[in-house]
């Protein structure tokens, strides 16, 4: 038997046992993401696999391979075919354990086992001759060949084939007389249904109305099938006891590794179907190049995945932006005037580091990125009534979290940070903040509406630091785009005040007009 273990992971590991998201799943909007993914599928399994990113390269690589086998069709068809045909397995199985009476349970068992081992031949079939790039995919092709070659599964099959001739032979008559139910074996005895069907078939065309009544299938029996059945296996008493035999000996009959790969390669498969839905509409996705080493982001076209998809529901444009920050590019800090896509922005960055972690393709043309160790997000929040404190002491306190744990292959995303305070003191902690990570090497995106930060950190004309503004039309329209730029001293309330009063949009002013 083969050494294969599982297609997430290049060498043996166990599988990742993590239910709660990262804490900045909320802000990026990444849960968002992962419920269009996993649409349709209950499995827990998959939220795990968005929860767990990655930190070796050599596993991102692993996994890109494989999405790129699953990409071609004459791979995909047959490993979802086994993908289906296991759900059914496990559909059964299921339905057995929730069945209150044995010889049904026991028959459904049958049934199980049965749909599994045609799903596993038919895996084994349909990738004979299909080329595998992937590493992953080859070395489980390898596992099944040598399974399904093993005397384990030969004598499985076997087994349940002869299980299921014998079931097949038993033939019984029911005979009803009033209350009385009397069965019996079946000995050649006339079988009038034909008879029956041919002597009624002749006023079916003339029959306007249709007044058959149709039979609820409830998985359980009612107690007279229950009783015709315990009479029938009172009649065939040898066949029913293989059953009960086959039963006790296939109770856990599918291989663990084969078990595993279903539930793990529905990860990419899910994902896979995700992107093709929105390349569809013209999306472009890409495999990025990811770094080891803290250094650059740098991503073309790319796009806030979680927007996408209500965009392409709602038929609507999808903008895209690029940002590269070099290696000696420390903060970016992203101004511009409020609803110009700045928070977006954010949220497209974080997502496309995020999902690149995991070894996806992220919503890009091309991207160069690096690989955290964790990526930190400080979006501003509406106060609740969970604590005593303030929107202000709250937002310092979950600063000083990270602080606790930030490291120089970490990224921090700030949205509008400290807004909830006065602008000279928000500015304030905000400049002290920035500093502080510039000095311990951190990249830092920095989304703000606070001109006196944004404008301080320009006039340092340090190397260190990169400026995005989100632009508008001269009549003030966002275009949604990100573009190099000195920060204005512009603002929701100004624009505001422009279209109430009429005010050009090359004048700036900070008085109300005399009423």
């Amino acid at each position: 038997m083969s050494s294969f273990t599982s297609i997430l992971f290049p060498g043996p590991q166990a599988e990742p046992d993590i239910d709660a998201a990262p804490d900045c799943f909320a802000d990026l909007h990444l849960d968002e993401i992962v419920a269009a993914a996993t649409i349709g599928d209950i499995n827990e399994h998959l939220k795990k696999f968005f929860h767990a990113p990655l930190h070796e390269i050599s596993t991102i690589d692993y996994r890109h391979r494989l999405f790129h086998d699953l990409e071609r069709e004459q791979t995909r068809e047959p490993i979802q075919r086994f993908v289906d045909g296991i759900r059914t397995t496990r559909r059964e199985v299921s339905r057995a354990a929730k069945l209150w009476h044995p010889l049904q349970q026991q028959g459904w068992l049958a049934h199980a086992v049965e749909s599994c081992c045609g799903a596993i031949t038919q895996l084994r079939d349909g990738l004979t001759g299909v080329e595998l790039a992937s590493q992953g995919l080859q070395s489980f092709f390898d596992h099944v060949v040598d399974y399904t070659d093993s005397d384990t599964f030969r004598k499985l099959t076997a087994d349940t084939a002869a299980l299921h001739t014998q079931l097949h032979e038993v033939r019984y008559t029911v005979h009803i007389q009033g209350l009385r139910v009397h069965v019996e074996k079946f000995k050649d005895q006339s079988d009038y249904s034909v008879e029956v069907v041919q002597t009624f078939d002749r006023f079916a065309t003339e029959v306007r109305d249709d007044y058959r009544v149709p039979f609820e299938n409830y998985p359980d029996m009612n107690h007279v099938e229950e009783q015709i059945l315990e009479c029938v296996a009172k009649l065939y008493p040898e066949t029913f006891s293989l059953l009960a035999a086959y039963c006790d000996c296939n109770e856990h009959f599918i291989e663990p590794t084969i078990a595993r790969f279903e539930r793990e390669v529905r990860c990419y498969l899910a994902y896979l179907e995700f992107v093709h839905r929105l390349g569809s509409a013209g999306l472009a996705f890409t495999y990025p190049e990811v770094t080891a080493e803290p250094g650059s982001l740098s991503v073309e076209n790319g796009f806030d995945l979680a927007l996408a998809v209500k965009s392409v529901a709602a038929d609507k444009p999808v903008i895209a932006n690029d940002f590269h920050l070099s290696d000696v590019e420390r903060v970016l800090v992203v101004t511009g005037p409020n609803q110009g896509g700045k928070t977006t922005f954010a949220r497209t960055i974080g997502q496309c580091v995020y999902l690149a972690s995991l070894g996806c393709p992220i919503p890009a043309r091309h991207a160069s990125v690096m690989l955290p160790d964790r990526i930190y997000t400080h979006f501003e929040r509406q106060g609740t009534l969970a604590t005593l404190h303030g929107k202000f002491d709250e937002e310092l306190a979950r600063m000083n979290a990270i602080a606790d744990g930030i490291t120089p292959t970490s990224l921090l995303l700030c949205n509008e940070s400290f807004a909830s305070t006065n602008e000279r003191e928000g500015s304030e902690i905000a400049r002290g903040i920035v500093y502080a990570m510039i000095e311990s090497g951190v990249k830092v995106i920095y989304v703000t509406h606070l001109y006196d930060l944004a404008s301080s950190l320009y006039a340092r004309h340090n190397p260190a630091d990169l400026f995005l503004r989100a632009e508008r039309r001269p009549d003030g329209a966002r275009t949604f785009r990100l573009m190099p730029g000195e920060p204005e001293p512009t603002s929701y309330g100004e624009d505001s005040f422009r279209r109430v009063f009429g005010v050009p949009a090359g004048i700036r002013g900070n008085h109300m007009p005399a009423r």
